[in-house]
């Protein structure tokens, strides 16, 4: 073990290519981790399309689990303090934070660090460690990174969407505060949309409604927890707003969470929560995503605008619980829907894009 092979994305015209990287060496409290799975995510799309800007080159993957093959010295527990050694099943926060800056001391909010670096998204691959994204063999982890061993009870396949799909819905509907007997519309079934109709349902939520426009998505949606998926693609604004209101006893929703990553679904999803009503947003989020705002709407109802990104241990944590404790109840089984080898990365984004799939992954 002395290199790694990675996919280094380099533009949009040039695309992916295969490259090697000497493995660094590791620092106290760092660790390099063989990468045994990481799954496609929309910002990977976005990555791809150029739509999304970050440093290039660029090795991505930021949902990812792995292997421990070496540890820094001092590294000797997890996040969570569970003991770890070399070979341990590992996934980790891809957002590295300082500890030091005024958001991680003063508000603690880690997930706002003035200093922080998201693997496989905000940093490239040009300067060493280079290893910074899990389309690669090997990944180099940062002293400081929130590692967390993973359950023996959770495949490589369940697992690997955990610190950026079901994360993030972990952080959203604690943000949105999804409660019992409310009741909750989720925009999209893909990968997101799932996972917080899951959440909401095992927080208590009294009804939860999704909308889309692809049959078969919302005919899994109902296995994850949702109690009526509506195919959206055939009504319009004003008819989407009404069947909400018919099924909230013409009140409107608690919360609504978009999912979809298509920005132009904020105009009929801000019209959809309650007076006094929470509408989160997560999924478009590249530059350039705009999108016409009705302020009176938004003010005159006093409509609660949430947006969500990034997450921290503290919501990672609470995943792999989450996914622990509920695997049995959903077929979590079902969200990566294919695999490719590393060189074969291309074939994989493309699978996701035309929606063959909700989640490829990526075996180095």
């Amino acid at each position: 073990m002395t290199s790694s092979a990675a996919a280094v994305f380099r533009n949009t015209t040039d695309g992916f290519e295969i490259q090697h990287f000497e493995l660094p060496p590791v620092e106290p409290r760092g660790a390099i981790v063989k990468v045994r799975m990481a799954s496609i995510c929309g910002t990977d799309l976005h990555i791809w399309h150029g739509s999304r800007k970050p440093p290039l080159p660029i090795i991505p993957g930021h949902e990812a689990m792995g292997v421990i093959a070496q540890l820094g010295s001092g590294l000797t527990t997890d996040a969570a303090g569970a003991p770890l050694h070399e070979g341990d099943r590992v996934t980790w926060s891809y957002i590295w934070t300082c500890g030091a800056c005024y958001y991680c001391t003063i508000l603690k909010e880690p997930a706002s660090c003035l200093r922080r670096i998201a693997y496989g998204v905000g940093i490239g691959c040009a300067d060493p460690p280079h290893l910074n994204g899990g389309f690669s063999e090997y990944i180099y982890l940062r002293p400081g990174t929130s590692i967390f061993r993973i359950p023996d009870s959770l495949s490589d396949e369940v697992v690997v969407p955990t610190n950026c799909a079901l994360v993030t819905m972990v952080h959203v509907t604690g943000a949105a505060g999804v409660s019992l007997g409310q009741n909750v519309v989720v925009q999209g079934c893909g990968p997101l949309g799932l996972y917080g109709a899951t959440v909401a349902r095992e927080l208590g939520a009294g009804q939860v409604i999704a909308l889309d426009t692809n049959e078969t998505r919302l005919g899994l949606a109902r296995r994850f927890g949702v109690d009526l998926g509506i195919n959206v693609s055939k009504m319009s604004d004003d008819d989407v707003v009404a069947k909400i209101k018919e099924l909230t006893g013409g009140i409107g929703a608690d919360v609504v969470i978009e999912a979809t990553g298509v920005p132009q679904v904020l105009a009929v999803g801000l019209r959809l929560p309650r007076e006094g009503g929470t509408y989160a947003t997560i999924g478009p989020i590249y530059q350039g995503a705009t999108v016409p705002l009705d302020c009176f709407n938004l003010i005159f109802r006093r409509i609660r605008l949430l947006g969500v990104a990034r997450n921290d241990a503290a919501h990672l944590r609470t995943a792999i619980s989450f996914l622990e404790r509920t695997r049995s109840k959903y077929p979590y089984e079902l969200v990566v829907g294919a695999r490719f080898p590393l060189e074969k990365v291309t074939d994989g984004l493309r699978t996701v894009d035309e929606r063959k799939v909700m989640r490829a992954a990526i075996v180095p």
